[in-house]
């Protein structure tokens, strides 16, 4: 849709604004909704995992003495897992998990930079956005969306300090996602840059839900509520930016693996079915058994005397049980490999005794770690980098004197963090020291293990003096 067609579609009608615009609503699909274990189909799809017939006793007998049955339905094992949920859990914490850092081009010849950046991290600060963001990629990548919208609020007394004492005002963020309800709906033209987003969602009015629609463009908000004559209400926007940013991707983070995962649960349930059933061995009689002995009890009896060259055996499952167990072994590496999952364990830790190198370390989480990079430099850097544009444009509002800094250069900076070894680190980092090929200073920084490197430095550099006055003086022997 063209912004002009945008326009008067707006302008015209208010039904047919809402209809059109609802009609280019993407579709959220259904296991983004059942994502909870308790949701997946093996345990609510009745169709899909229907109850058992069976016989069960009534209490009589018949006339040859034999016990009456009646049919009736027994429930079967549903036995669901958190893989899907696993699987976001760990593209999150790869993409995120280091926070996001600010890359700022501050510039000599403008004095405001330093400010604008001041206000940004503070902003960014008061927002938690280290945390809100791996909330908004949780959400984006289990229901494919999720919508951030700024808006400012008043700043209590002293919020600036003295970054921008004269501001009265601050940002605040919101995040909608169809968790709560709310439907995102981007608008893109034919060069598909997206021109608006519209927010489909429900709110409870005197006890009574009202669907409403806010639609969100470079220069205004428009609130449409649906049913009845109520007028659109409009709020102008002055940041010269959209005040939104769409977070989303086609597909949900398990797309590709939910056959898979369902499979899993059905053999699953399926073993715990068959477990309950024979878990305990059963016995066959061929021929006639003409006596039995042991500890005197129907249960404890160990000896049987067979007539007739009799025989007694355990019925077993030949084979079956081995290669469902080799289906689901191969299944579960399927769904872990092709969504670039680690699949770490106690097992797997702590098997061989033998503490994991450092390349080791790097070599096993490689797929995961390409992944958090890939996303990293593909839409979620993207994603970053428009709230980034757009609070540069809101602090220029907020205080009118970091206008210049607008043009100012800025981008989100990520990394990846993985497992260490410690041991093998801090082994290394001395190593170089000892060679001479680094710096103890350099050291101290690389360890991480204080905050203030600076100051430690100054602490070893005080005791080395210390040490050095405290040593006894050696005085040579005089020649006779």
């Amino acid at each position: 849709m063209e912004l002009e067609e945008l326009k008067t579609l707006i302008e015209g009608d208010q039904a047919k604004a809402i209809d059109k615009i609802k009609s280019l609503a993407p579709v959220i699909p259904q296991e983004a909704y059942d994502i909870e274990p308790e949701n997946h189909k093996v345990v609510k799809d009745l169709t899909y995992r229907p109850w058992r017939d069976v016989e069960e006793p009534t209490g009589e007998k018949d006339a040859k003495g034999d016990m009456i049955y009646r049919p009736a339905k027994k429930d079967v094992h549903r036995i669901p897992s958190n893989t899907q949920k696993t699987i976001i859990e760990w593209a999150v914490r790869m993409s995120l998990s280091g926070g996001i850092d600010r890359d700022y081009s501050l510039r000599d010849s403008v004095a405001s930079d330093q400010t604008m950046a001041d206000m940004i991290d503070r902003t960014w600060e008061d927002n938690k956005l280290d945390f809100i963001c791996q909330k908004i990629e949780r959400l984006k990548k289990t229901y494919t969306q999720c919508l951030a919208v700024w808006y400012a609020v008043d700043a209590e007394e002293g919020f600036w300090s003295d970054v921008a004492p004269k501001s009265s005002l601050k940002m605040r963020v919101s995040i909608f996602s169809p968790k709560d309800g709310s439907i995102s709906i981007p608008i893109y033209d034919q060069y598909m840059d997206m021109i608006a987003c519209a927010r489909s969602y429900t709110v409870k009015i005197e006890d009574k839900d009202v669907k409403r629609m806010d639609l969100y463009m470079k220069d205004q908000i428009i609130t449409y509520t649906e049913g009845g004559d109520i007028a659109p209400v409009v709020v102008p926007l002055k940041y010269g930016k959209a005040n939104f940013i769409f977070h989303g991707q086609d597909r949900t983070e398990f797309a590709d693996v939910q056959a898979k995962i369902e499979r899993v649960e059905e053999g699953d349930s399926d073993g715990a079915d068959e477990n309950q059933q024979s878990s305990f061995p059963i016995l066959a009689a061929i021929g006639e058994i003409e006596a039995a002995a042991g500890g005197g009890t129907k249960n404890t009896r160990k000896t049987f005397s067979m007539k007739d060259g009799g025989d007694l055996k355990y019925v077993e499952a030949q084979g079956g049980q081995k290669s469902a167990i080799e289906e689901r072994k191969n299944l579960r590496q399927d769904i872990y490999d092709e969504t670039s999952t680690p699949h770490v364990s106690i097992e797997t830790i702590t098997g061989t005794g033998v503490p994991t190198s450092g390349v080791a370390i790097e070599m096993a989480f490689l797929p995961a770690t390409n992944k958090a990079k890939s996303n990293q430099q593909g839409d979620l850097g993207m994603e970053w980098q428009r709230h980034l544009n757009f609070l540069k444009s809101a602090m220029a509002v907020i205080n009118i004197q970091v206008k210049p800094s607008v043009s100012m250069m800025v981008k989100p900076k990520f990394k990846v963090e993985l497992p260490k070894n410690r041991t093998e680190e801090i082994t290394n980092i001395v190593s170089l020291v000892e060679a001479g090929l680094m710096s103890k200073k350099t050291a101290i920084a690389k360890l991480g293990i204080v905050e203030d490197v600076e100051a430690e430095w100054a602490a070893i550099q005080e005791e080395v003096k210390a040490a050095a006055a405290a040593a006894p003086v050696v005085v040579p022997p005089v020649n006779a």
